[in-house]
Protein backbone atom coordinates (compact mmCIF):
# COMPACT_ATOMS: atom_id res chain seq x y z
CA UNK A 1 0.00 0.00 0.00
CA UNK A 2 2.21 2.81 -1.24
CA UNK A 3 1.14 6.43 -1.10
CA UNK A 4 -2.01 5.59 0.86
CA UNK A 5 -2.90 6.81 4.30
CA UNK A 6 -4.03 3.97 6.52
CA UNK A 7 -7.36 4.50 8.31
CA UNK A 8 -5.67 3.99 11.68
CA UNK A 9 -3.36 6.92 11.01
CA UNK A 10 -6.26 9.16 9.98
CA UNK A 11 -8.11 8.10 13.13
CA UNK A 12 -5.15 9.14 15.31
CA UNK A 13 -4.83 12.47 13.48
CA UNK A 14 -8.58 13.04 13.87
CA UNK A 15 -8.40 12.36 17.61
CA UNK A 16 -5.37 14.61 18.08
CA UNK A 17 -6.90 17.53 16.19
CA UNK A 18 -10.31 17.16 17.83
CA UNK A 19 -8.82 16.87 21.30
CA UNK A 20 -6.78 20.06 20.79
CA UNK A 21 -9.76 21.94 19.31
CA UNK A 22 -11.96 20.86 22.23
CA UNK A 23 -9.29 21.86 24.73
CA UNK A 24 -8.75 25.30 23.24
CA UNK A 25 -12.22 26.17 21.99
CA UNK A 26 -14.48 24.20 24.36
CA UNK A 27 -18.09 24.89 23.32
CA UNK A 28 -17.00 26.70 20.15
CA UNK A 29 -15.56 23.40 18.84
CA UNK A 30 -18.76 22.60 16.95
CA UNK A 31 -18.69 26.00 15.26
CA UNK A 32 -15.02 25.47 14.38
CA UNK A 33 -15.73 22.07 12.79
CA UNK A 34 -18.64 23.57 10.82
CA UNK A 35 -16.18 26.13 9.42
CA UNK A 36 -13.79 23.29 8.52
CA UNK A 37 -16.66 21.79 6.50
CA UNK A 38 -17.07 25.09 4.64
CA UNK A 39 -13.35 25.22 3.76
CA UNK A 40 -13.35 21.55 2.80
CA UNK A 41 -16.26 22.11 0.44
CA UNK A 42 -14.59 25.18 -1.09
CA UNK A 43 -11.46 23.19 -1.82
CA UNK A 44 -13.31 20.11 -3.13
CA UNK A 45 -15.33 22.30 -5.52
CA UNK A 46 -12.22 24.23 -6.60
CA UNK A 47 -10.49 20.95 -7.41
CA UNK A 48 -13.50 19.66 -9.34
CA UNK A 49 -14.19 16.80 -6.92
CA UNK A 50 -17.80 17.83 -6.22
CA UNK A 51 -20.33 20.19 -7.78
CA UNK A 52 -22.91 22.37 -6.09
CA UNK A 53 -25.73 23.43 -8.41
CA UNK A 54 -28.82 25.38 -7.36
CA UNK A 55 -31.18 23.64 -9.80
CA UNK A 56 -30.34 20.20 -8.43
CA UNK A 57 -32.24 18.18 -5.83
CA UNK A 58 -30.44 18.73 -2.49
CA UNK A 59 -30.31 15.00 -1.75
CA UNK A 60 -28.56 14.45 -5.10
CA UNK A 61 -25.85 16.87 -3.97
CA UNK A 62 -25.48 14.93 -0.74
CA UNK A 63 -25.19 11.67 -2.69
CA UNK A 64 -22.41 13.18 -4.82
CA UNK A 65 -20.53 14.21 -1.66
CA UNK A 66 -21.05 10.68 -0.30
CA UNK A 67 -19.43 9.19 -3.43
CA UNK A 68 -16.54 11.66 -3.08
CA UNK A 69 -15.95 10.65 0.55
CA UNK A 70 -16.03 6.96 -0.40
CA UNK A 71 -13.50 7.57 -3.17
CA UNK A 72 -11.07 9.12 -0.67
CA UNK A 73 -11.24 6.17 1.71
CA UNK A 74 -12.72 8.30 4.46
CA UNK A 75 -15.53 5.74 4.58
CA UNK A 76 -15.97 2.45 2.82
CA UNK A 77 -19.62 2.99 1.93
CA UNK A 78 -22.33 5.56 2.50
CA UNK A 79 -25.93 4.64 1.81
CA UNK A 80 -28.49 7.41 1.59
CA UNK A 81 -31.96 5.93 1.85
CA UNK A 82 -34.54 8.44 0.68
CA UNK A 83 -37.62 8.55 2.88
CA UNK A 84 -39.21 11.24 0.77
CA UNK A 85 -38.26 14.28 -1.28
CA UNK A 86 -36.61 16.03 1.71
CA UNK A 87 -35.80 13.28 4.16
CA UNK A 88 -33.31 10.41 4.32
CA UNK A 89 -31.42 8.00 6.49
CA UNK A 90 -27.66 8.27 6.02
CA UNK A 91 -25.75 5.11 6.92
CA UNK A 92 -21.96 5.18 7.00
CA UNK A 93 -19.94 1.98 6.91
CA UNK A 94 -16.24 1.48 7.53
CA UNK A 95 -15.80 4.98 8.95
CA UNK A 96 -12.06 5.60 9.23
CA UNK A 97 -12.41 7.85 12.28
CA UNK A 98 -14.76 5.63 14.30
CA UNK A 99 -12.54 4.96 17.31
CA UNK A 100 -11.56 8.58 17.76
CA UNK A 101 -15.12 9.85 17.27
CA UNK A 102 -16.60 7.36 19.74
CA UNK A 103 -13.89 8.13 22.29
CA UNK A 104 -14.55 11.87 21.99
CA UNK A 105 -18.31 11.37 22.31
CA UNK A 106 -17.89 9.17 25.38
CA UNK A 107 -15.66 11.87 26.91
CA UNK A 108 -18.35 14.51 26.25
CA UNK A 109 -16.27 16.21 23.55
CA UNK A 110 -17.07 17.24 20.00
CA UNK A 111 -15.84 15.04 17.14
CA UNK A 112 -14.99 16.53 13.75
CA UNK A 113 -18.05 15.21 11.87
CA UNK A 114 -16.23 15.75 8.55
CA UNK A 115 -18.97 14.15 6.44
CA UNK A 116 -21.78 15.92 8.25
CA UNK A 117 -20.11 19.32 8.07
CA UNK A 118 -19.24 19.20 4.36
CA UNK A 119 -22.82 18.13 3.61
CA UNK A 120 -24.25 20.91 5.79
CA UNK A 121 -21.97 23.38 3.99
CA UNK A 122 -23.27 22.17 0.62
CA UNK A 123 -26.88 22.60 1.71
CA UNK A 124 -26.09 26.04 3.09
CA UNK A 125 -24.78 27.08 -0.34
CA UNK A 126 -28.17 26.07 -1.72
CA UNK A 127 -29.93 28.22 0.88
CA UNK A 128 -31.14 25.13 2.71
CA UNK A 129 -30.77 24.01 6.29
CA UNK A 130 -31.03 20.48 7.58
CA UNK A 131 -31.96 18.93 10.87
CA UNK A 132 -30.21 15.71 11.71
CA UNK A 133 -30.30 13.31 14.57
CA UNK A 134 -28.05 10.42 15.41
CA UNK A 135 -29.98 7.19 15.18
CA UNK A 136 -27.34 4.61 16.06
CA UNK A 137 -23.68 3.70 15.94
CA UNK A 138 -21.76 0.47 16.25
CA UNK A 139 -18.13 1.02 17.16
CA UNK A 140 -17.04 -2.54 16.42
CA UNK A 141 -18.66 -2.54 12.96
CA UNK A 142 -17.50 1.08 12.37
CA UNK A 143 -21.05 2.01 11.38
CA UNK A 144 -23.08 5.16 12.02
CA UNK A 145 -26.65 6.06 11.08
CA UNK A 146 -28.20 9.54 10.98
CA UNK A 147 -31.69 10.80 10.13
CA UNK A 148 -31.60 13.89 7.87
CA UNK A 149 -34.53 16.22 7.27
CA UNK A 150 -34.07 18.98 4.69
CA UNK A 151 -35.63 22.26 5.88
CA UNK A 152 -36.55 24.60 3.06
CA UNK A 153 -35.70 28.24 3.75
Amino acid sequence: MTNCIRPEFLDIINYSICQAVNEYLDEKATEFFREVGEYHLDEAVRRGLVRIERNRNPLDSLIEIARYLESTGYMEKIIIERLGEDEAFVEMYGVSVTSSSVRLLKDGKHPSHFMTNIMLAALSRLGIQAKLTDVAFDEEARKFKEHWKILRT
